[in-house]
């Protein structure tokens, strides 16, 4: 998945984060932060962003009084992330690493928010459950994580997809607590029918 994603970059084929931009599909993330935020005053604390890509989610939270760390394995996608940030005139912390060996790469620890828009949902069951140890490991006892995944399936070199149990076989030490239909518009044909939800965990 990786190369995929290497590659993806390289050529600019990033219709994931193209998509996330459209103003529905905004709005929406918009109010599931807010959700995160309810009851609450900035600083908020410690965010960990799961495969920041280009940075988008990061400069967004970090810009809502966030103390954001992204991490992604494509060298491109973290010098671009930086540049957003240094262009946005907030702090990001970005790690270029993989997301299944979060200590080794020294991402912190002590994260109250954890972000995934569409990492985790494809990776091997084998590979999500290493996330699910490196996040258990690296957050706080109360944190909350909001995990956008596909409906599994087949789709060539593009995400398998991740169903609430595999999640929840992956992230042993969390609970699912609510799950919200997503439509992104934007994504290429094949993809616009793919059932996307936000899975919202909390650790037990």
């Amino acid at each position: 998945m990786s190369l995929f994603y290497k590659i993806a970059f390289r050529l600019g084929f990033t219709p994931w984060e193209q998509a996330a931009t459209h103003p529905p599909a905004a709005e929406k993330i918009s109010m599931l932060f807010d959700r995160e935020e309810s009851g609450r005053q900035p600083p908020y604390g410690h965010a960990l962003d799961l495969g920041c890509g280009t940075g988008i989610w990061s400069v967004e939270l970090a810009s809502r009084g966030w103390q954001v760390t992204g991490i992604d394995i494509v060298p491109k996608a973290v010098r671009s992330a930086r540049e957003r940030a240094r262009k946005a005139g907030v702090e990001v912390r970005l790690v270029e690493g993989d997301i299944t060996a979060l200590r080794a790469v020294g991402v912190g620890s002590d994260f109250r928010f954890i972000w995934d828009f569409g990492a985790v949902h494809g990776l091997t069951q084998t590979q999500r459950e290493a996330v699910g140890r490196e996040v258990s490991a690296v957050t706080a006892d109360d944190a909350t994580m909001l995990m956008l995944a596909w409906a599994p399936g087949r789709r060539g070199p593009l995400p398998r997809g991740a169903s609430r149990g595999d999640i929840e076989a992956a992230f042993p030490g969390w609970k699912v607590i609510s799950e919200d239909a997503f439509d992104a518009f934007g994504l290429p044909g094949p993809l616009r029918g793919v059932d996307q939800r936000f899975y919202r965990l909390r650790r037990d």
